[in-house]
C-alpha cells in the first residue's frame, strides 16, 4: 500500500500515488511516503524519488539488524518500533525503515503500524514539529521511542519488583523461574536491536547535513538511555534469576537437613535395638524386670542429647542475630572510617599508621 502526504503551510493533505512525481520537487512542502509491505508500486515509488535501486531492494526486504547509512542525496536508517501485547504481557518488534532527502521522507513497515497515524495526527496538531523531513523524521522516532518508556521504565521494572518480592518466600513458587525467563527472554530481545540501533543512529548524525545533526544526535541519546537501561534491567533478571537457584538450593538443604538429623537421632537408638535384638543365650538384661523401660529410657536419653546438641549448634530453633552498630574511626588525615565493632581492632591498627590514636565512638 502507498500512502502519500504532502505538508505545507501547516496542512496535511493527501496526493494519489498517481501524482507522486509530479508533486516532489516542490517548493516549501514537506513530502511523506509511507509504504506498507513490498511490490511494484512501493519500487516504483523509491525510483521515482532519486533512491538508488539496491538501497530500495534493502527497504523493502525484511532485515532483522539496525543500520545507518548515508548516501550522496539522502539518508537511510533500519530502526524497530516496539509493540507490547496487553493479553499475553509479551512483546515484538516492527522493523522501520526510514530514507530521508531534502525535502521528503519515505518510510516502510512490513504490516500496518500505528505509530504511523499517531505521527500523521501529531504532524497536523503541530505542523510547526513538521516543518521539514528532518524535523517529521525526528517527530517519528520521538514518537516511536515514546513507546519504549512504559515497556522500560514500568512494565518490567513492576515484573522485576514482583520477582523480587517473591523470592523473599521461603519456597519460591516455581512459576516465578517461568516469569524470570519470560521476562529476560523481551529484555535480550529488545537489547538485540536497542543497542547496535543508537550506534546506527549515531553515525548517521555524523555524517548527516548541520540542520540534521542535532535533531539525530537528539533521538541517539535517546536510544543510548533505551539500551543501558534495558543492560540493567538484563542485569537485574540475571541476579534475580542467581537469587532464585540459591534460594532452591537453600530449600534442598533445608530438607536434607532435617534428614540429617533424623538419620542421626535413629542411628544410635538402631544400635542399642540391634544389640538387644541379638539372640545370645546369656543376656542378662532380658531376664530382670527393669530391663524393658531401661532400654527405653536409654532411647528417650539419647533422643534428648542429640536435640540439645543440635539446638547448641543452632541446626534446629531460631537464633536470635544482634546486629552490631557500626563505628567510627576518625583519622588525622580528615578521612573517617566506618566498620562493624569486631572489625574495629583491625582498622585501628591500620589508622594508626596515618594518625596519632584517637578514641573510638
Amino acid at each position: 500500500m502507498l500512502d502519500v502526504r504532502q505538508i505545507r503551510d501547516g496542512t496535511v493533505t493527501t496526493v494519489p500515488a498517481e501524482r507522486l512525481a509530479e508533486v516532489t520537487g516542490a517548493r516549501d512542502a514537506v513530502l511523506w511516503v509511507h509504504l506498507t509491505g513490498a511490490g511494484d508500486a512501493a519500487k516504483n515509488a523509491l525510483c521515482v524519488l532519486g533512491v538508488d535501486e539496491w538501497v530500495a531492494e534493502d527497504v523493502l526486504q525484511t532485515s532483522t539488524h539496525p543500520k545507518g547509512e548515508a548516501h550522496e542525496h539522502y539518508l537511510f536508517a533500519v530502526v524497530h518500533a516496539l509493540q507490547v501485547d496487553p493479553d499475553r504481557l509479551t512483546l515484538s518488534t516492527v522493523e522501520l525503515d526510514a530514507v530521508l532527502g531534502s525535502d521528503w521522507l519515505v518510510t516502510h513497515t512490513e504490516r500496518p503500524l500505528a505509530l504511523v497515524d499517531t505521527v500523521l495526527a501529531a504532524a497536523e496538531r503541530k505542523p510547526a514539529e513538521a516543518g521539514s523531513a528532518a524535523r517529521l523524521l525526528h517527530l517519528l522516532l520521538d514518537l516511536m521511542l515514546d513507546e519504549y518508556e512504559p515497556f522500560l521504565d514500568d512494565f518490567i521494572p513492576q515484573r522485576v519488583d514482583d520477582i523480587e518480592t517473591a523470592l523473599f518466600d521461603d519456597r519460591p513458587d516455581p512459576a516465578v523461574r517461568r516469569e524470570i525467563a519470560l521476562r529476560r527472554r523481551d529484555v535480550v530481545r529488545l537489547l538485540r536491536i536497542a543497542t547496535p540501533q543508537s550506534e546506527a543512529v549515531r553515525r548517521m548524525a555524523v555524517m548527516a547535513g548541520e540542520a540534521t545533526r542535532p535533531l539525530l544526535a537528539d533521538i541517539a541519546d535517546r536510544m543510548a538511555y533505551v539500551a543501558a537501561q534495558t543492560e540493567s534491567l538484563r542485569q537485574q533478571l540475571d541476579t534475580a534469576f542467581d537469587h532464585y537457584q540459591s534460594s532452591v538450593a537453600n530449600a534442598q538443604n533445608e530438607v536434607m537437613k532435617v534428614l540429617t538429623m533424623v538419620s542421626a537421632v535413629l542411628l544410635p537408638i538402631t544400635v542399642v535395638a540391634g544389640i538387644y535384638g541379638m539372640n545370645f543365650r546369656y543376656m542378662p538384661e532380658l531376664d530382670q524386670r527393669w530391663g524393658y523401660p531401661a532400654v527405653l529410657g536409654l532411647c528417650l536419653l539419647i533422643i534428648a542429647v542429640n536435640l540439645v546438641l543440635f539446638r547448641s549448634k543452632g541446626w534446629i530453633g531460631s537464633r536470635r542475630h544482634r546486629l552490631v552498630p557500626a563505628r567510627t574511626l576518625t583519622t588525622g588525615a580528615g578521612r573517617v572510617l566506618r566498620a562493624p565493632a569486631m572489625g574495629a581492632r583491625v582498622v585501628g591498627r591500620s589508622a594508626a599508621r596515618l594518625a596519632p590514636r584517637r578514641p573510638l565512638r
